[in-house]
């Protein structure tokens, strides 16, 4: 008999050694990858911090071949929905850094678009061709023409403060442009929409990031800008049946599973603070909304808040256009938390001068690019500059006026009356006569004139639920003369911007007045006026007369696009 051999358990014991050591190198490899890694992610992180927190504006020189050139040539500006965006590779110089094989594509809607040979707003994507390629840290940034933003502030400003509450926005800072030798100047520089971004502030970056593209809203089907299973919007879909279910408890409670409330008030607080008159809220436009995975909820993100304060006196509470923003503001309970985020913006970061103080630190670091033009253009910046810093300063005074006021719909009686007993005087033109006076044994608004042409009112102002109206009362009017140049003459109510319906144009004793209006939505601030107009006369209104009356359900209206700065 053979002696049995130990060959094959000593190949064996040595395979297994040989592949025990394989692991361990792999492994270690692995962990090395990894530390690398993190220790790359933490550097780019450091030099973006740095980008958006200094002081510098980078001097960057695009050059783009001329068979690029022609393919962007052929983008023009559009209204409405955008088609795809042609992608170009170009080169690009940061000081003495180079970056080859670019992505570029021209962005912006009907308001921001420019062509290639004018100032475009541009997308750049330095990894796109070249996996691992930044620029100081950022793999995705966009070049924004501000030609609706006379400030070159705005962006910046406006992204710090929905950052600090607690909104995620992508930041925003400054850069002088070159694109192939022609000097475009100062354009606003603001970070990319992409995983990067929201692993700032989300753990989980998988969920889809939809983009809200141009005047649309949830129901609509959506681009995506990142995410793992773009093809699947049951999401955002279940996010729509929620903002619209009819049952306002059922949908309190369908809201708070899929969305994150506490954010989106504070996004809409910020929105609607700033007088984001192209944002998700008053016009479903500009912005963005990701799934964050690890809470299962929806996040609102702003984007393109270049057009802020145009309106500093604007409501604190109006149409919302956006469903969710409709659907949450329908709801007493969150419409009083939303009052309550507003109270608290107000109080600990919506301080006047702190933020104009913040606006002339920007304005300085861009003043020594623009004096590059010309003291002139030194001169009109700081003018615009100025006017955005008084802006901010009148909607301070506005939401601490209305915030004061009691935000709560007016309580009717068991008929569905109520009195209105709070009459503040407007004069509107000329040098009318108002003041509160007794006639024939009655308190009684008086309004008149012997000066001329004048119109003046006693105010009103009430909030309502959603629901038809009437406003009652009763007047006297004395040798009411029309100015011939007025087509609205007369004494006579004017509710919610409606023309009077029964104005009295001449001598009348006590006679009966009423004024319908229509209120689509679920809560509003409304204006009620006893109005007069003429060159001279004189009416009476009874005060203890004065009543509004809920007639029944509101009428549907239409929603229109709003209008805004061009």
């Amino acid at each position: 008999m053979k002696p049995r051999t130990t060959h094959g358990r000593i190949g064996s014991r040595y395979f297994l050694i040989l592949l025990s050591l394989a692991i361990a190198h792999s492994f270690g490899s692995s962990q090395a990858a990894e530390k690398k890694k993190s220790k790359t992610k933490a550097s780019h992180s450091e030099e973006i911090d740095r980008l958006f927190a200094g002081v510098e504006i980078p001097r960057l020189k695009i050059d783009i071949p001329e068979k690029e050139l022609e393919k962007l040539r052929r983008q023009q500006p559009a209204f409405g929905q955008q088609s795809e965006r042609a992608v170009v590779q170009v080169t690009v110089t940061d000081g003495t850094i180079v970056y080859t094989n670019v992505a570029l594509h021209l962005k912006g809607a009907a308001g921001s678009f420019r062509s290639v040979d004018d100032t475009p707003a541009m997308t750049l994507n330095f990894d796109k061709f070249v996996p691992g390629q930044t620029f100081r840290g950022l793999q995705k940034l966009s070049l924004n023409n501000s030609v609706q933003d006379p400030t070159f502030l705005s962006e910046q400003f406006s992204r710090e403060l929905f950052n600090k509450a607690g909104v995620p926005a992508p930041r925003a800072t400054h850069a002088h442009v070159t694109l192939n030798g022609r000097k475009l100047g100062l354009y606003g520089l603001v970070e990319g929409w992409n995983k990067q971004f929201l692993a700032r502030h989300f753990k989980n970056t998988k969920g889809n990031l939809y983009d809200g593209g141009f005047l649309k809203d949830i129901t609509d089907d959506l681009s995506v800008n990142s995410g793992e299973n773009e093809t699947d919007q049951s999401d955002r879909k279940a996010l729509a049946e929620a903002a619209k279910e009819s049952d306002r408890a059922v949908r309190t409670e369908k809201l708070g599973k899929i969305l994150d409330v506490e954010r989106f008030l504070s996004f809409v607080a910020m929105d609607i603070m700033l007088w984001d008159w192209d944002g998700y809220a008053l016009n479903k436009n500009n912005w963005r909304l990701f799934h964050d995975l690890d809470r299962d909820k929806m996040v609102f993100m702003p984007h393109g808040l270049d057009q802020m304060l145009w309106n500093p006196e604007g409501l604190i509470l109006p149409r919302m256009e956006g469903m969710v923003a409709r659907g949450v503001m329908e709801v007493p309970a969150l419409r009083t938390r939303y009052f309550d985020r507003v109270r608290e913006l107000r109080k600990t970061l919506f301080q006047a001068e702190s933020l104009t103080n913040r606006v002339l630190e920007i304005a300085a670091k861009l003043k020594p690019v623009i004096a590059e033009n010309g003291p002139d253009a030194v001169r009109e910046h700081e003018a615009k500059v100025q006017a955005f810093c008084k802006a901010l300063a009148r909607r301070c005074l506005s939401l601490d006026e209305q915030l004061a006021n009691p935000i709560e719909p007016l309580k009717l009686a068991a008929d569905g009356t109520a009195k209105l007993v709070s009459w503040e005087p407007k004069a509107v033109f000329g040098k009318p006569s108002m003041e509160k006076v007794d006639l024939d044994g009655k308190p009684t608004l008086h309004l008149g004139t012997k000066s001329g042409s004048s119109i003046g009112a006693w105010k009103s102002r009430v909030w309502l639920d959603s629901g038809r109206y009437k406003v009652e009362g009763r007047v006297k009017a004395k040798k009411i003369i029309a100015d011939v140049g007025d087509s609205r003459p007369g004494t006579g109510f004017s509710a919610n911007g409606s023309k009077a319906a029964q104005p009295i144009t001449e001598t009348a004793d006590w006679k009966p007045l009423e004024q319908e209006f229509n209120l689509p939505d679920a809560l509003s601030e409304v204006q009620i006026l006893c109005e007069f107009r003429g060159m001279e006369g004189d009416a009476w209104y009874d005060l203890e007369a004065m009543t509004i009356r809920r007639l029944g359900d509101a009428k549907p209206e239409p929603r229109q696009r709003r209008g805004g700065p061009r």
